[in-house]
């Protein structure tokens, strides 16, 4: 086994154990969901920092695919991505069949970007978004 090719199963790995906190903070979160804003203003602290901890996990995953796995992914098909965007190495990801779909992939990087530009005196926003990382969040699990 090449250097590159244990470095990328060492990313392969850690991506899965954060899959797999992952999921289960989709299976802990998952009778607050889909959330209204009724349900949204009266949350918990303890229900705050679990969705929370479903944001972070969710951002995670999806970050560490797209900086680890597909960069390891492409020096493995000896494909030069250091001068493409996110947007052309998700297209390359989606020809070389690492992912099904890269506009599905781009959605969910597009919602991790805007969590992190959250604020919280925008509830409808981040209502809208809460309801959608849920359902982004199994995509990236799949």
């Amino acid at each position: 086994m090449t250097k590159e090719q244990s470095l990328l199963l060492k990313s392969l790995e850690a991506c899965r154990q954060r899959i797999e906190k992952l999921g289960y903070s989709i299976h802990k979160n998952a009778e607050l969901f889909p959330m209204d804003k009724r349900v949204l203003v009266s949350l918990t602290d303890e229900q705050e920092e679990s969705v929370d901890a479903l944001i972070l996990r969710y951002s995670q995953c999806v970050s560490m695919m797209q900086d680890q796995l597909f960069r390891g992914i492409a020096y493995l098909e000896q494909e030069d991505i250091s001068d493409k965007s996110n947007r052309d190495k998700t297209l390359l990801m989606e020809k070389l069949g690492a992912i099904k779909s890269a506009e599905d992939f781009g959605t969910a990087a597009m919602l991790r970007n805007k969590f992190s530009h959250h604020y919280p005196e925008e509830v409808v926003d981040r209502l809208e978004r809460l309801n959608l990382v849920m359902e982004e969040a199994k995509f990236v699990v799949t």
